[in-house]
C-alpha cells in the first residue's frame, strides 16, 4: 500500500468545517433540485473521466482488484446518477395534503400541507471495504446532497489516497455546477478522537455509519449523549443465518455446499452480507453436504485481505473459536506469497452448545462461517427465536418442508431486513426496492436503507404547515 501523508484534522480545523456546511446550508437546500442533480452528475462524470487512476489506486490501498473495484465504481455512478433524478423531480419532499373545510362542523378544519425537509449537516463515515460506494460520494452522500444537506465526510484511514482523488472530483464538480464551496468537505483522521468531535459538534445534524459494532456502537452512545441529540444511522456487524431444511438438504446437499462456500469466500468474505451461520438438522444427507463442504473450501484460492488491520482481527476471531469449536473445513496450507491471505475457515457445532454460548455470535470479518447442527426441528426452531438481528437470511427449502418453512418466515422475518428465497446473500442490488437494513445489531434503525433509492429517507424529516394560504 503506497504511503500518504494525510494529517488528521485539528479540532480548529473540524470547527471551521461544521461552521462552513452550516453557514452555506440555506443556500444549498435552496438551490433548484434541477441544480443538485446537474451537480450529482458532474461528480459521476468526473468519475467516469478519470476511473483507471481511481482503479489503480483504490487497488493499491485495497488488494480488491481492478474486477471487483470496477463493478464498484460503476455502481457508485450509477447511484449517483439515480440520486441526481431524484433531486431533479423533487419527489424526496412526499408532500402530503389535507384540504381546508371551514364550514365543517361542530369545528372547522384548517388545511394542511406536510413535506419532508433536509435536516442539516451530515457527517459521513464510510467503510473500509468499499471505497467507492460506501465512501466520499457513495449513497450516503449523494441521497444526502440530493435533498440539500451539506455532507462532512471523515476519509477513512486504510484508503485515504482514494478518499482524496474522490474529494477533489467533488470540489471540481462543485465549482462547475456553481454548488457552494462547502456544501462538500472531508477530513481525515486516524485518531478516533477525529471522529467523535465530529459527532459531538452542535452543527452536526446527523451521522451515517458504516463498520464494525464495536465502533457503531460506541458512536451511537456519543449521538445519544448530546445535550441534544442527534439521529445516528449505522449499518454494522451482522451474521446473516442461512437456514437449510431436511429435504432440501437431502435433494440439493452438493450444490448447497458449492454456493455456501462461495458465498463464504465472496471477495475473502470481507462483505456485510456474508453468511456467518448455517443452520440446519441432523439427518439424511447430512455427511455428504459437510464432505461436500470440506472439498468446497480445499478447493478455495485465498486472496489478500484488505489491510494488515482486517487480517489481523479475522485470525484473532477465528483462533478464539478454533479453541472452542470444531474446524470442519479450512484452506491453511495456500501456496504462494502473499502477505494478508484470507484463509477460508468453517467451523461445525451442536444446535443447544451454540445458543449457550454468546461469544460464538460475534462476527468473523473474512471467509469463515459456522454450521449449526440441531437435532430436530424444534431446536432448529429455538435456534431461530434466538437469533439476533441481520441484514439477511436465507433459506432453502424442498416442497415436502412447505409445514416446516411457514413456521420458520415469521420467526426470521422478525429479525432481518432482506429475506431470501434459495440462493446465497450477495452484495446488494441498489434499487427502489432495496431494503438494506435490519434489527439491532445490525443496525441502529431497522426503518431505513443505507442502499437503494429510500437511503435519502434518513437525511430528511416532515413539516406540517397548517392554515396557510393556497398559495
Amino acid at each position: 500500500m503506497p504511503e500518504q501523508a494525510f494529517s488528521d484534522a485539528s479540532p480548529s480545523a473540524i470547527a471551521k468545517a461544521m461552521e462552513d456546511a452550516w453557514s452555506c446550508f440555506g443556500d444549498f437546500r435552496g438551490k433548484p433540485g434541477l441544480e443538485r442533480g446537474a451537480f450529482l452528475r458532474s461528480i459521476a462524470r468526473n468519475l467516469e473521466k478519470d476511473a483507471d487512476e481511481l482503479l489503480a489506486l483504490a487497488d493499491l490501498e485495497t488488494s480488491l482488484g481492478p474486477d471487483r473495484l470496477g463493478f464498484e465504481l460503476t455502481r457508485t455512478v450509477t447511484e449517483l446518477r439515480s440520486f441526481a433524478a431524484l433531486a431533479d423531480s423533487g419527489k424526496w419532499e412526499e408532500p402530503r395534503v389535507e384540504k381546508a373545510e371551514p364550514d365543517r362542523t361542530p369545528l372547522p378544519k384548517p388545511g394542511m400541507r406536510t413535506v419532508n425537509l433536509p435536516v442539516g449537516p451530515v457527517v459521513v463515515i464510510g467503510a473500509c471495504n468499499f471505497p467507492f460506494a460506501i465512501s466520499v460520494v457513495g449513497t450516503d452522500t449523494a441521497s444526502a446532497m440530493a435533498v440539500g444537506c451539506p455532507v462532512i465526510v471523515k476519509a477513512h484511514p486504510d484508503h485515504a489516497g482514494t478518499c482524496e482523488a474522490l474529494a477533489e472530483m467533488v470540489r471540481s464538480a462543485l465549482e462547475q455546477t456553481g454548488m457552494p464551496a462547502k456544501a462538500f468537505q472531508l477530513l481525515h483522521g486516524v485518531d478516533h478522537a477525529v471522529t467523535r468531535a465530529l459527532v459531538e459538534h452542535p452543527r452536526t445534524a446527523c451521522v451515517a455509519f458504516t463498520g464494525s459494532l464495536k465502533g457503531g456502537h460506541a458512536l451511537m452512545k456519543i449521538a445519544n449523549g448530546r445535550s441534544k441529540p442527534i439521529p445516528f444511522h449505522a449499518e454494522m456487524g451482522s451474521l446473516n443465518p442461512v437456514f437449510i431444511l431436511p429435504h432440501a438438504l437431502e435433494h440439493k446437499g452438493e450444490e448447497l455446499a458449492e454456493g455456501y462456500v462461495a458465498a463464504v469466500n465472496l471477495y475473502a468474505g470481507q462483505m456485510c452480507t456474508k453468511p456467518g451461520l448455517l443452520a440446519l438438522i441432523d439427518g439424511p444427507g447430512l455427511n455428504s453436504f459437510l464432505e461436500s463442504v470440506r472439498k468446497a473450501t480445499w478447493g478455495t484460492d485465498p486472496t489478500d485481505m484488505l489491510n494488515r488491520t482486517v487480517f489481523e482481527d479475522f485470525n484473532a476471531v477465528t483462533k478464539d473459536l478454533m479453541s472452542s469449536l470444531e474446524l470442519l473445513a479450512s484452506k491453511e496450507d495456500a501456496p504462494g506469497q502473499r502477505s494478508r491471505p484470507a484463509l477460508c475457515r468453517i467451523f461445525q457445532v451442536k444446535g443447544l452448545e451454540y445458543m449457550e454460548n454468546q461469544d460464538l455470535r460475534s462476527e468473523a470479518f473474512g471467509p469463515a462461517s459456522i454450521i449449526v447442527r440441531c437435532s430436530d426441528q424444534e431446536e432448529l426452531m429455538q435456534l431461530a427465536r434466538s437469533m439476533e438481528g441481520s441484514l439477511t437470511a436465507t433459506i432453502h427449502a424442498h416442497t415436502d418442508d412447505a409445514s416446516l418453512a411457514q413456521a420458520l418466515f415469521p420467526l426470521i422475518e422478525s429479525r432481518v431486513g432482506r429475506f431470501l428465497w434459495g440462493g446465497f446473500p450477495p452484495g446488494v442490488i441498489p434499487s427502489i426496492a432495496t431494503h438494506h437494513g435490519g434489527p439491532w445489531p445490525a443496525t441502529t434503525d431497522p426503518r431505513h436503507t443505507s442502499i437503494g433509492l429510500y437511503g435519502y429517507r434518513r437525511f430528511v424529516r416532515p413539516v406540517c404547515r397548517q392554515g396557510f394560504p393556497d398559495d
